[in-house]
């Protein structure tokens, strides 16, 4: 069989040039469908223009009059509008049908200039800047056309605005509320000289609101304070007199405490609420009974209290930690004035049970970092509720069947490689279980105060196995046990700390081709020893991504993990022998690790609009074995490459360091591992059309050995593997390229075509390979497609 030619670069670029020309004209027929008369509505500009205003609040005062125009202008992305060129070109009048479908879900209608009421506009205009203090002000408008296109300009002329003179709060009145009021003047969000601003006034009020709700006022709402404001005091300030209403009801001016709180703990929508089946714990009435869920679990989540005041705080967290609970679908609380005592309240608890029990079973494709994919399933079974206290029980049972698709180079195996017929079909299948437990509370053989926090403090018990069969390679059994505990002090911050963490893996049925590899390699070999990994794990996660208003979010994530200190302390007061390379301590007859590892992952985004996004992120991890390691365990090293991390290069296809792998060894994945790890993205996030979002990235990275390696003859086992401080960053793998993404809110099809840039294992002078660029998928110039579920970060 002939080798097809080549296609030459000349003709990629032709035909991106052609594709790029065709859409292009086709985003020129955005005009086609607009009226005789009629304009395309495309932009629009605010101006404001205020040389005597001292406030300096021209460019927020442009921000948010634009807000205010509607409606908004036909989108473009660099000056191209595709949604209205599929409009165009997908038109139809009928009313169902394909291309109806496509008219109306990916596509958008032409935007008319005459579709806006510039007057209507520019009078909104005015009053938003009336209410921030421009009490004299005039807006204009003025429209350009041009070609069937037209732009607004809108041009606000403002002067120095009316500033605060001096507020009071509240008339004298011997009521205790009007203390109360009187009290949280100091925090004021309204300062003497700041610029008359109705939000802010606004604002006000729902602050003291907020504060006398935690007072006991169950009643009290923002609409009883009123303002009453002089603007005729001169020099364009104003006085300002906040007052309670004169016509508020009586139960609005007083606070209360609570009486009775019944909890209805298995209420459904429809259910009598007769409380004559009750069961009173702990001055709570709990109703109908405990064969669902035990009262003394459900009460470590109530925080309301008999005969005390009430709160908005307490209501809060009350609510937020039952909707915590797995056993519970709805929550709600409910006030009533008691009967017999109109200054307290009785409490009403409603709490609507979920499935208890659920069996799920999901299909899926296994992508790992090592380069393997395959289909997999995973059957699971989900109790919500399994001894009566909330607590969350999971059995997952996994099988998942894969081969390798991801080697360095072009996807072919390099002449003279090992691989066996076997090994390029079915490369590896693996079945496991996992057992997991998750209880509501913290369980300690201490007595720990109950945390007022809104989020449930969780204690997770695991238990799971795993059998791998690597064919051609070799089988290994993985056992592990965990128990961790859970807790969020606050929105943005969360503990998970797992005090006991076990694993043990055991290495069976080795081929003598992977016998082979183990001997020419002592890193590897150690790396594959069977041992126990006995230590803990700590998480701290912090993040600002719970503001999803905010333009700039951080994420941080700190694991620091360690293992076999304390056993290795235990044997050093029992006087057992100092470990050696050759010699070390066992358990139960099996090595165990020692080493201390940590991770920290960053990430900082930043939004611009609702669908555009800036994401920076950094990876830095290290781990060190020392004691009765020499390696850290394979399963604890780290690698580099693939759909989440450097998307130009393939899964475990670089480092560590500058060591080239030799062409035979490409295929097997063990090699490619290091102590250290180094990872930097940059990606921006984009609309184009509907669920469809685009990206841009650059990717760097690379992971070294803290240790040279040598093979038994003393050898130097991976050249330019070891960290160097002075040359680190001139051995980053560094890839750049673009990504298509189908986001559908709750599934994420994710497309990522990367582009190298500098290969790190090739030659100094060499490494550069963007010049070199051929647009094929192969090779260390070629292009790497990504498919993946999910955003990378």
């Amino acid at each position: 069989m002939m080798p097809q030619k080549p296609v030459s670069r000349q003709v990629y670029f032709t035909h991106i040039l052609v594709l790029l020309a065709a859409v292009y004209l086709s985003a020129c027929s955005g005009t086609k469908r607009i009226p005789e008369g009629d304009a395309l509505f495309t932009g629009f500009t605010v101006k404001v223009k205020g040389k005597n205003d001292s406030s300096n609040r021209q460019s927020e005062m442009e921000t948010e009059l634009s807000a205010t125009v509607r409606p908004k202008p036909s989108g473009s992305i660099l000056g191209l509008r595709p949604k209205l060129w599929i409009y165009n070109t997908f038109y139809t009048e009928k009313e169902k049908g394909l291309k109806h479908f496509i008219m109306t879900k990916l596509g958008s209608p032409p935007v008319l200039i005459s579709q806006v009421d510039t007057g209507s506009v520019s009078q909104v205009m005015s009053n938003r800047l009336h209410n921030r203090g421009y009490f004299n002000n005039s807006v204009s408008s003025a429209i350009t056309s041009k070609n069937k296109k037209a732009t607004i300009q809108w041009t606000a002329n403002v002067s120095e605005p009316y500033r605060i003179r001096k507020i009071e709060y509240t008339l004298n009145d011997s009521l205790p509320i009007h203390k109360q009021i009187k009290q949280a003047q100091p925090e004021s969000l309204l300062k003497p000289g700041e610029p008359y601003d109705l939000q802010n006034m606004t604002n006000e009020r729902m602050r003291i609101d907020g504060l006398l709700k935690n007072k006991g006022y169950y009643h009290f709402t923002p609409d009883a304070l009123i303002f009453s404001v002089d603007t005729m005091v001169g020099n364009r300030q104003v006085d300002m007199l906040m007052r309670l209403k004169r016509d508020v009801a009586s139960r609005t001016l007083k606070p209360y405490t609570l009486d009775d709180i019944y909890i209805f703990a298995n209420y459904s929508v429809g259910d009598s609420l007769s409380v004559s089946d009750t069961l009173s714990y702990k001055s709570y009435h709990y109703i109908p009974n405990e064969d669902f869920v035990r009262a003394r679990h459900l009460l470590r989540n109530v925080f309301l209290v008999q005969d005390s005041l009430y709160t908005r705080q307490n209501h809060l967290l009350t609510l937020n930690r039952l909707a915590g609970l797995s056993a519970y679908k709805f929550s709600n609380i409910d006030y009533k004035i008691d009967t017999l005592n109109n200054d307290k309240l009785d409490a009403f608890i409603y709490l609507t049970p979920a499935f208890r029990k659920s069996l799920r079973v999901e299909t899926q494709m296994v992508s790992k970092s090592n380069g393997f994919a395959g289909p997999g399933v995973t059957v699971s079974f989900r109790n919500r509720n399994a001894f009566r206290g909330s607590e969350l029980l999971n059995v997952d049972v996994t099988a998942n069947f894969e081969s390798q698709v991801g080697g360095r180079g072009t996807g072919t195996t390099p002449e003279g490689n090992r691989q066996s017929k076997q090994q390029q079909g079915l490369n590896s299948y693996e079945l496991g279980t996992q057992v997991s437990l998750t209880i509501p509370r913290i369980l300690s053989p201490f007595e720990l105060p109950n945390l007022r926090t809104e989020f449930v403090p969780k204690t997770r018990i695991g238990l799971g196995f795993s059998f791998l069969n690597r064919l051609a390679f070799f089988k290994m059994n993985s056992y592990n046990a965990s128990y961790a505990y859970n807790w969020r002090p606050r929105k943005t911050l969360t503990h998970d700390i797992t005090p006991i963490n076990l694993q043990y893996v055991r290495l069976s049925n080795t081929t003598e081709d992977f016998e082979e590899r183990l001997a020419e390699n002592p890193y590897l070999r150690r790396s594959f020893e069977n041992q126990f990994i006995i230590g803990s794990i700590y998480q701290l996660i912090y993040t600002t991504q719970v503001y999803p208003d905010r333009t700039s979010q951080v994420f941080n994530s700190l694991v620091l993990d360690g293992s076999g200190n304390m056993i290795n302390a235990l044997n050093s007061l029992r006087g057992v022998d100092k470990p050696t390379q050759d010699a070390p301590r066992t358990l139960f007859g099996q090595n165990y690790s020692q080493y201390i590892l940590a991770n920290n992952d960053f990430r900082h985004y930043f939004n611009f609009g609702k669908e555009s996004q800036l994401v920076a992120r950094l990876v830095t991890a290290v781990g060190y074995s020392y004691g009765n390691s020499n390696t850290l365990p394979f399963v604890k090293q780290f690698s580099i490459g693939g759909p989440n991390s450097i998307r130009a290069f393939r899964a475990r296809s670089v480092g560590p360091g500058t060591y080239n792998i030799p062409d035979e060894l490409s295929f097997s994945y063990f090699d490619q591992t290091g102590d250290v790890k180094l990872e930097t993205n940059l990606e921006y996030r984009f609309p184009i059309s509907g669920f469809f979002k685009g990206a841009v990235f650059v990717d760097a990275g690379n992971i070294w050995l803290l240790r040279d390696t040598f093979d038994d003859e003393g050898n130097l086992n991976k050249p330019g593997a070891k960290f160097n401080s002075k040359t680190f960053l001139n051995q980053l793998a560094v890839g750049t390229g673009f990504g298509l993404r189908v986001d559908v809110e709750f599934f994420v099809l994710r497309f990522d075509l990367g582009i190298p840039v500098q290969v790190p294992y090739l030659p100094k002078g060499q490494r550069n390979v963007l010049s070199d660029f051929d647009f094929s998928f192969g090779g260390e110039t070629g292009m790497v497609l990504n498919i993946a579920i999910g955003y990378p970060f």
